[in-house]
């Protein structure tokens, strides 16, 4: 993460699960960076979870989307027993690059959920937990449609490359094809009526306040995004906890369609927990 010179500091109040106020400190800069000086935070993915009077709500998830997650991890299975590589890997630390090529538009195919879609894929199967994966970054290409191009022909493909972060060498793994990508989906709560699964899921909104009294973000086509979360984060999903700070950036004038790269990574720390961003115009 890019070092700073001056930084603002200020407070925001965030009203948490038990309708009482935290104070939460964040320094950031006049126009490209910001830092959320607290344990980085994950959203809940249970599988089931209770209401008050015991009641259990079942979580169903898009077919659509496991399908996809399937073919995800069947390529990545394929790959590996071709060069002979046996799976699960073992624990370790591991990055994975994703490169999205499409004719759909940026919002379309939201960088932070296909990782999140692609990741759930790669977890259990190909790595035992995704929790070993502390760096991910997804790039989005945007492919020109051409009349005469070939009505069979797919409009978009998916690169995946699996790295193993104890080793300077090339990918473990690493496949591409042409696939229809989807972007993780809520779950659908039977019998649950449509209440939210985390009292964090507003948390962007409070910690964006004070920001946006002072960050003035340069106008770009596109951007490039960079979240780093430290602390305690051996335990948590790393597009986890980004899914409770990237809405920040919608607060900040960022909509969907203009991020065109995103990176996150994670570090062990017991004495500076922080999620720091970064927002740069992406350059071709």
């Amino acid at each position: 993460m890019k070092m700073h010179g001056s930084l603002y500091t200020d407070k925001a109040k965030v009203v948490n699960a038990f309708r009482k106020d935290e104070k939460v400190l964040l320094s950031f800069d006049s126009s490209s960076y910001f830092c959320v000086h607290e344990e980085p935070r994950e959203l809940s993915h249970d599988t089931y979870y209770e209401l008050d009077d015991g009641t259990k709500i079942e979580r169903q998830q898009s077919v659509v989307m496991m399908a996809f997650q399937e073919k995800v991890s069947m390529l990545l299975r394929a790959k590996s027993k071709s060069v002979g590589i046996p799976l699960p890997l073992p624990k370790g630390e591991y990055r994975v690059d994703i490169t999205v090529t499409t004719q759909r538009q940026a919002d379309d195919v939201p960088p932070l959920l296909v990782m999140k879609s692609v990741l759930d894929g790669i977890n259990k199967e190909i790595v035992e937990n995704d929790r070993q994966i502390y760096e991910c970054n997804i790039r989005y290409h945007y492919k020109k449609r051409y009349a005469n191009a070939s009505q069979y022909r797919s409009n978009e493909s998916l690169k995946i490359a699996l790295f193993d972060l104890g080793s300077s060498g090339g990918p473990i793994i690493e496949v591409s094809g042409d696939i229809y990508i989807v972007p993780k989906q809520s779950p659908i709560l039977r019998d649950g009526g449509d209440r939210l699964l985390t009292d964090d899921a507003d948390r962007h909104r409070y910690l964006a306040r004070p920001l946006k009294r002072k960050m003035k973000i340069a106008p770009c086509k596109s951007y490039s995004i960079e979240m780093c979360f430290t602390g305690d984060t051996d335990d948590k999903d790393i597009d986890n906890m980004a899914l409770i700070y990237y809405p920040i950036l919608g607060h900040l004038g960022i909509n969907e369609a203009q991020v065109h790269y995103l990176h996150l990574e994670k570090h062990k720390s017991t004495t500076s927990p922080s999620i720091e961003t970064q927002i740069k115009c992406k350059t071709p």
